[in-house]
Order: structure tokens, then C-alpha cells, then sequence
């Protein structure tokens, strides 16, 4: 059964979670682009799909660095099937770098609960995040989780308070800086263009209906179901669930504030999202729900292409 086999973080499990990405990768590309073969479009898919590795891989290293779950694949694989359920996420070049960068930020936030080198991880965290700023103006929202992290893991200084902005505009300063002498400043501007769209019409289309309201009915029930439990107990655990509902809400509202609404908005969903369901599912007493569920996702993940 699924839910027995991923139930540990073992390499085998792993090389299968990332088999199953390559294949969502390969068919989500004959389904949904016309193709012209050549070599240098072999060579370009086969290094954007080590970007989609790269992310995985990091995210693993996240989640086992911060003891974000147990010592089980399932947050790996949500993450996965999140990616295959939504196939224009698989390739939103500017959104997986984006999110790729953004990774980088989180390992720093979500490690101030260790307490070393806490303003170096600052700095770094909104770094990061400055940088994803110029790919995607929105990702400035992260900002306020760096601060949701000083609070929740009790790193309250005026320093500590000043130096994410310091980090955030350092990457800023330096792009304006070369746009600046070459005269391109036009270019800089551009970055930020802060458009907003409230229109989910493209939503209501039944291939992005399904998953949409799938993803939310299984996140609400994780969230109702494990909150209490974790925040009751005293473990280490409590503190970091603070910080992932705070970035399930912030990654929520950019994709609600995001112009593009072809549900490649929705890989800003993936890091908390996939931690918090596979928090739940790790949890569930009974072995047929968990494998309801994961079946369920599988399921899903696979018809979708079909609709």
C-alpha cells in the first residue's frame, strides 16, 4: 500500500518520488505543448527539469534540517503530486526560479528556532527574498514571514528587526546600481510593477476547479485536525506550525493578488501546503485513510490530464 511505503524516508522511496516527477514532467509536455524536436530542445528540457530536481532535492534538505515531519516521504510526495496536478506550474520558468530562490530563504527562516548565527540568517532570508523580488514582485511578501519567524521563535531585537530590511534592499540597490550606469533604469522599474487581478473566472474551468477545491478541502481538514494537537503539545513542532500557517496565508494571498490566473500561481502553495497535509497524514491512526487520501491525490494528479 502507498501510505506503508513512503512511510519512511528511505533512498528507495526518494529515486520513486523523483521518477514520478519525470514522468508528470514528460507527459504534462506532450499533453500540453506542441513539439518540435531538435537537440537543443532535448538539452533545454533536460536542464529545466534539473531546476524542478534541484527544488525537490532542497526541499527535502528543508524539511529534514528543521524536522519540519517525521521520518517519512509524504510531505515529498504531496509536493510532487501538487506539481503534477497543476501542470502549467511544471513550466512557469519565472515561477520556478522564483520559488527555487525563495527555498533558499525559507531554510534560513524556518532554522532561527536553532538560535545560532540568528542575524546572519536575517540578512540572508531577506536577501533571498530581494532577489525573487525581481523575478516576481510579489515575492516581497515573504518578507513578513521573516517576521512572523522573529516573533514566533522569540528573536525580538531592534537589530534583528533592522536587518531584514537591510537584506531586502541589497539586492535592489545593486540591480539599480548597474541599471543606473548603463542608463536602462526603465528596465529596473519594470520589476516592479505591482498589478493586481481579482478576476478567477479561469478558475471556474473544471480542470482547475477540481484540484483547486480538492487542495483546499484536504488543507482545511489538516489544519483543523492537527492544529490543536500540535499546538497543545509542547514539542518541536509547535513553534514551526505557527510559522507554516503564517506562510500558507502569505503564499495564498499572492496568489490571490497575482495577475496570472492559470494555476501556475499555485507552486507558491507547494512548500507549506505539502508539509501541512503531509503533518496530517502522518498522524492518521488508520492506515485505509491514509491511503484513501494519497490514492485520491494520485488519482486526481492523473486525471486531470484527461479532462
Amino acid at each position: 500500500m502507498i501510505a506503508n511505503f513512503f512511510n519512511k524516508t528511505k533512498p528507495v522511496n526518494i529515486i520513486n518520488v523523483l521518477m514520478l516527477l519525470f514522468l508528470f514532467y514528460v507527459v504534462s509536455f506532450f499533453v500540453e505543448h506542441t513539439i518540435e524536436f531538435s537537440w537543443g530542445f532535448l538539452l533545454n528540457k533536460t536542464i529545466y527539469f534539473f531546476w524542478l530536481l534541484l527544488f525537490i532535492l532542497i526541499f527535502k534538505f528543508i524539511i529534514k534540517k528543521n524536522k519540519l515531519t517525521k521520518d517519512n516521504a509524504y510531505a515529498l510526495l504531496i509536493a510532487v503530486l501538487i506539481l503534477g496536478t497543476f501542470p502549467e506550474v511544471i513550466f512557469s520558468n519565472s515561477v520556478l526560479f522564483s520559488n527555487l530562490i525563495l527555498l533558499l530563504s525559507f531554510r534560513k527562516i524556518y532554522s532561527l528556532k536553532s538560535g545560532i548565527h540568528i542575524k546572519i540568517k536575517l540578512f540572508d532570508a531577506a536577501f533571498w527574498i530581494g532577489i525573487s523580488t525581481l523575478i516576481n514582485a510579489w515575492s516581497v511578501l515573504f518578507i513578513f514571514l521573516i517576521y512572523v519567524g522573529i516573533i514566533v521563535y522569540q528573536k525580538i531585537s531592534v537589530k534583528n528587526l533592522l536587518i531584514p530590511i537591510i537584506g531586502l534592499t541589497t539586492p535592489l540597490c545593486i540591480y539599480f546600481t548597474y541599471h543606473f550606469y548603463f542608463a536602462t533604469l526603465p528596465v529596473f522599474y519594470n520589476k516592479f510593477n505591482f498589478d493586481i487581478s481579482l478576476n478567477y473566472l479561469s478558475y471556474a474551468d473544471f480542470k482547475h476547479l477540481l484540484p483547486i477545491a480538492f487542495l483546499i478541502l484536504i488543507l482545511t481538514w489538516s489544519i483543523v485536525i492537527s492544529t490543536p494537537k500540535i499546538i497543545l503539545v509542547s514539542n518541536h513542532l509547535k513553534f514551526s506550525w505557527s510559522v507554516l500557517i503564517n506562510h500558507l496565508i502569505i503564499s495564498t494571498i499572492l496568489i490571490g493578488l497575482s495577475t496570472t490566473k492559470n494555476s501556475a500561481e499555485f507552486f507558491y502553495l507547494i512548500f507549506p501546503a505539502s508539509i501541512i497535509i503531509g503533518n496530517f497524514i502522518q498522524n492518521i491512526k488508520s492506515t485505509i485513510l491514509k491511503n484513501v487520501i494519497l490514492y485520491l491525490f494520485l488519482i486526481l494528479s492523473v486525471s486531470i490530464y484527461f479532462l
